[in-house]
């Protein structure tokens, strides 16, 4: 006999769950916030929505089989096995012997393949629902590094500077004001600027290495 659940239609809130990850997968997929949460309330609104309508459902069903004198006679021998106070009410139990076709051993076997199968699902629910967040913070930790770093950027040009980068990436803060076919010795090292304008700093190999404008 199966053990009482916390409620006798959380299978099929269960179920829900999982194709609730795909909308909070598919959630993670922008960049800005807004967007995400918006996506959020209206997938936690459907999945509310469908397990109203399912629970609905499902009552409908358990009231009208209560009334099965089968399903009243099996729950009276299952009463007189616990002593008159068995660990399911008539409602439980007229849902389980719904799920199990009667507890026969075919239905058992059924209702635990199901069961193992949704908490498969419910926990690849879970995980989407964590990448998800982490997606979402990410995004967020991204446009705060942004911002942080365009508004440094705004600070250095009002100090007629701007970052230049070398081919690995590293950032240098150069004069912006440097005139076309000019060198210059600035804080221990030699550069250059083209005809085009473009930035060139002199490696230790003695050749010119090109800069890059990186905002």
């Amino acid at each position: 006999m199966p053990r009482q659940p916390a409620t006798p239609l959380m299978s099929t809130t269960r179920r829900l769950i999982a194709s609730l990850a795909g909308g909070l997968c598919l959630a993670a997929t922008p960049a800005r916030a807004q967007d995400y949460d918006f996506m959020i309330r209206q997938a936690l609104a459907r999945q509310n929505a469908a397990v109203q309508q399912a629970q609905n459902q499902v009552q409908r069903v358990v009231m009208q089989r209560m009334q099965d004198p089968a399903v009243q006679a099996s729950y009276r021998q299952y009463a007189q096995r616990h002593g008159g106070r068995p660990p399911m009410d008539l409602a439980t139990y007229t849902y389980y012997f719904i799920y199990t076709n009667g507890f026969s051993a075919q239905g058992m076997a059924h209702m635990r393949g199901v069961e193992g199968g949704i908490q498969a699902r419910e926990a690849a629910a879970w995980q989407g629902v964590r990448q998800a967040e982490a997606a979402r913070a990410q995004a967020q930790q991204q446009h705060r590094d942004g911002y942080h770093a365009h508004q440094q950027e705004a600070g250095r040009r009002l100090m007629g500077q701007s970052t230049y980068a070398l081919p690995n990436g590293q950032g240098l803060q150069l004069p912006h004001t440097w005139q076309p076919n000019t060198t210059y010795q600035y804080q221990g090292h030699t550069y250059h600027v083209d005809a085009g304008g473009r930035y060139h700093v002199l490696g230790s190999h003695g050749g010119w290495i090109p800069l890059t404008g990186r905002y």
